[in-house]
């Protein structure tokens, strides 16, 4: 039964939470901007009060009206043309006992003054209050009126209604909603494009596919057997297994994110990069494995952005190579030997047949001796196994090539031979360099000839494969043990290369000597102390 997930789409979260930013920052904008709005008009409207309270205070048409028997008949007329210019509610004109002289309804005008907030008004001081009076809820600014001897005579009021204020606040803040919204809306399809846009850049995958994605890769890459390095357009590791850090000299640490340059000089990816053609099949020298490398560009969008190697141990696929080759060879060996055996049978039969017996048992004896031999040798000279196993499998290929191969007699392995995989690396491609060598030689009438020296003793092994071929082409010189240097075509010149790599390692010695009566590679292995 598959398992149904109910889950949110990375666009809608996307688009849910930059809406839900937009409505945040909107709100705290409008409720900020709203209350500074609201206290500064308030402030302004009380301040304009008050000014305008101390002006009409100031009018010496209204002190001089305090003098007549009916203060009102002046200040009623004066006060309604100054309210009705400044757009006030009210302006009200009292005396010292708070009786009115001027109200907008002249009806009010000889009753008391309403809101008891004029007592420090009585007391000289001008100032701004909030009272509810007979229009109702106001901002008043009120301001004492002083004679010429500077005596208090009376109070101005100039108010404006709350209820006026707010219906103003109301339209301003209604704009701002308003303008709040359309930039909601425009967020929203700002929001829209971007998550469209980043569903693009992810093909239009979501979080969780993108990790299942990345774990099931992660697994992938750890799991085969080739070593995997990928890189970005600046050069930088961005991809590395298991098996492709085994394979570098730099071990320590995390190589993600460092130039592949510093980390393997050779890689030629950057090449690939610049070129955007893949490479296949190459060969090259990785630490200390002879790899067979493939390098590809990564595109998008018809760009490179990086590029791609993969690699495997050439000495494994030639392992997997020769074990097939070997079926062939052997399948070849007990054909020959059939041959050669019935051959022998033959002589032997004709021999008895014609009562030559002494002959029978003289050829008895020599194949006998001559298996034998090999047999003594190999116990009594070169005891490692693994060592042998090259040797007899390079005699018998060289005697199928019309080549002789020989061990020097005071050769002496034991049985565990130092250093022995560097050992076998070098002596099977010393071997067939020259087996090659003697084969593309126009050869005179001296007998082709390899001979190998191995030779154990306290203070290390040393190694000799001579041949009596050509030598070495002069134009290689001293670049003998370079990456690719070959005069055989491309695709060679690793095998020496990769001796060198690996004796200089252990601060041993590598040499070819030449000249025209043949070559010969000579190496000296240092002994550790614990190898002894």
């Amino acid at each position: 039964m598959e398992r149904k997930e109910n889950r949110v789409k990375l666009r809608t979260k996307i688009n849910l939470l930059v809406l839900l930013n937009l409505l945040f920052v909107l709100l705290l904008f409008i409720v900020s901007l709203s209350w500074i709005m609201v206290r500064r008009e308030f402030d302004e409207t009380g301040q304009n009060a008050l000014a305008t309270a101390k002006t009409v205070a100031a009018l010496p048409e209204i002190k001089q009206a305090f003098k007549e028997p009916d203060p009102s008949l002046q200040i009623q007329p004066i006060a309604e043309n100054i309210r009705k210019k400044i757009g006030a509610q009210f302006i009200v004109v009292s005396n010292m006992h708070l009786i009115r002289y001027s109200h907008p309804d002249p009806k009010m005008i000889g009753q008391r003054m309403a809101g008891n907030d004029d007592t420090l008004l009585l007391g000289g001081q001008g100032r701004v209050t909030e009272a509810a009076g007979t229009l109702g809820l106001s901002i008043r600014g009120k301001y004492p009126i002083f004679d010429l001897d500077h005596h208090q005579i009376g109070v101005v009021s100039v108010g404006f209604l709350t209820r006026n204020i707010w219906k103003k606040l109301t339209s301003l803040i209604f704009e701002i909603i308003g303008l709040g919204a359309v930039a909601a809306a425009f967020g929203l399809v700002g929001a829209f494009i971007l998550s469209g846009h980043i569903k693009k850049q992810i093909f239009n995958m979501e979080p969780n596919e993108i990790a299942f994605l990345a774990n099931q890769q992660a697994a992938i890459l750890e799991s085969i057997r080739e070593g995997i390095i990928a890189i970005d357009t600046t050069g930088k590791i961005t991809t590395l297994n298991r098996e492709a850090k085994n394979m570098l000299e730099d071990k320590n640490g995390d190589l993600i994110g460092r130039e592949i340059t510093r980390i393997l000089p050779n890689s030629r990816l950057t090449e690939v990069m610049e070129k955007g053609a893949p490479q296949y099949d190459h060969q090259m020298i990785m630490g200390n494995f002879l790899v067979v490398v493939n390098r590809i560009p990564v595109m998008f969008n018809g760009e490179v952005i990086g590029a791609v190697a993969s690699f495997r141990d050439k000495l494994q696929l030639d392992q997997l190579e020769n074990r097939l080759a070997d079926i062939g060879k052997y399948v070849d060996t007990l054909r020959s030997q059939r041959h050669e055996f019935m051959n022998k049978l033959h002589l032997i039969s004709g021999l008895i047949q014609m009562q030559e017996y002494d002959l029978v048992r003289k050829l008895i004896t020599q194949v006998n001796g001559e298996q034998q031999n090999i047999l003594n040798f190999f116990l009594a000279h070169i005891r490692d196994p693994a060592i042998v196993g090259v040797l007899i499998g390079k005699m018998h290929r060289a005697k199928e090539l019309g080549i002789q191969l020989t061990i020097t007699p005071e050769s002496y392995v034991r049985d565990r031979c130092p250093h022995r995989d560097i050992v076998l690396t070098i002596l099977g491609n010393a071997i067939e360099n020259a087996m090659e060598a003697i084969q593309s030689a126009a050869r005179d009438k001296r007998p082709a000839v390899i001979s190998v020296h191995m030779k154990t003793e306290m203070a290390g092994l040393y190694m000799e494969v001579k041949d009596n071929g050509p030598g070495i082409d002069p134009d290689l010189g001293k670049k003998l043990f370079d990456d690719g240097s070959t005069t055989k075509g491309t695709g060679r010149g690793f095998g020496l290369a990769l001796a060198s790599r690996l004796v200089s390692r252990i601060n041993g010695r590598i040499q070819m000597v030449s000249s025209s009566e043949g070559a010969a590679l000579q190496v000296d292995l240092p002994i550790m102390e614990g190898q002894r």
